[in-house]
Parts: structure tokens; sequence; C-alpha cells
């Protein structure tokens, strides 16, 4: 497949070269360089989700149950969420971490978890997270959409 896609590029970098000439076939061939070479993310080893619920000490027992949402966020993209939480004879008692994590591809975004928050309502567990949206041209961010808010209500979890 990779070889297929270089095979396309190069055909199209002789097209231009034919018809445009060697400058705009030159800017094509960077122009693809410097998307190839971008990097996505925040560049730092994925050592596993933190836990974007600041006020939870790390030495805290770990909870007993947990809930799974997904949001899509616009192409191939989703969000991912993992709420944990502490359960007393089937009902919520407290929320103990959630965690969040982007999947798929969209050439030019890439989304960041910064924070969350989780609030007991009754027996249901509303979510808050704040995403920061960052758009790129030819692998260099040029405008970042801070605080993109994602509200809801967390499924219940599946005995």
């Amino acid at each position: 497949m990779l070889l297929s896609i270089l095979y396309i590029f190069l055909q199209a970098a002789k097209l231009l070269r034919q018809h445009v000439g060697v400058g705009a076939a030159l800017f094509f061939g960077f122009g693809l360089l410097l998307i190839g070479c971008s990097k996505s993310g925040t560049g730092t080893p994925n050592t596993g989700a933190a836990n974007l619920l600041t006020t939870v000490p790390s030495n805290a027992p770990f909870a007993n149950a947990s809930a799974l949402k997904q949001v899509a966020l616009g192409g191939s993209n989703q969000l991912f969420l993992r709420a944990d939480y502490y359960t007393e004879n089937g009902r919520i008692t407290k929320p103990r971490g959630l965690y969040a994590g982007v999947s798929g591809f969209m050439l030019g975004h890439t989304w960041q978890p910064v924070t969350g928050f989780l609030e007991k309502r009754g027996n249901q567990l509303h979510y808050t997270a704040i995403i920061n949206h960052h758009w790129s041209l030819l692998g260099v961010r040029v405008f970042t959409q801070s605080g993109e808010l994602f509200e809801g209500v967390m499924p219940p979890a599946k005995n």
C-alpha cells in the first residue's frame, strides 16, 4: 500500500513537471516532505492516559466500576472517555477518574485532551471534557482552538 501511494505521488510530480515546470514540481515535493515529516500529538511517549480529574490523589484506591463513552470529533476521529467510579449496592457513591483518548486520522487536525470533570447526579455520572483542537498546514500548526467542550451523561456500567 505504501508503494502504491509513493507511485501515485511520483506520477503526480511527473505530471506537474511536464505541465507546470520544475519549480512547481520541487514545491510539490517539498510540501509532501513537510507533510510526511510532521508529527502528530504532543511528542511525549504514550505511557497511558492521565487522569483528567486533578482533585483525585494518585494513591487513591482503585474504583470498582467503570463506564465507556465514544464521541465523534469529525472525520474518522473519535474521543473515547472512560469514567471510573465507586459503587455500593448498585448505587454510584463517587467518581474516581476520567480518562480520555483520541483515535483516528484526519490530515491537518489533532485533538489533545486537557482536563475534565465528573459529577454525580442521582445515580448518573455527568462528564465534561475539555479538548484542544490543533489545525496544521503542511505539518506546521497554524491555529489552536482551545477549550472545545464536550458534555454528556456516561452510560451505565454493564454487569
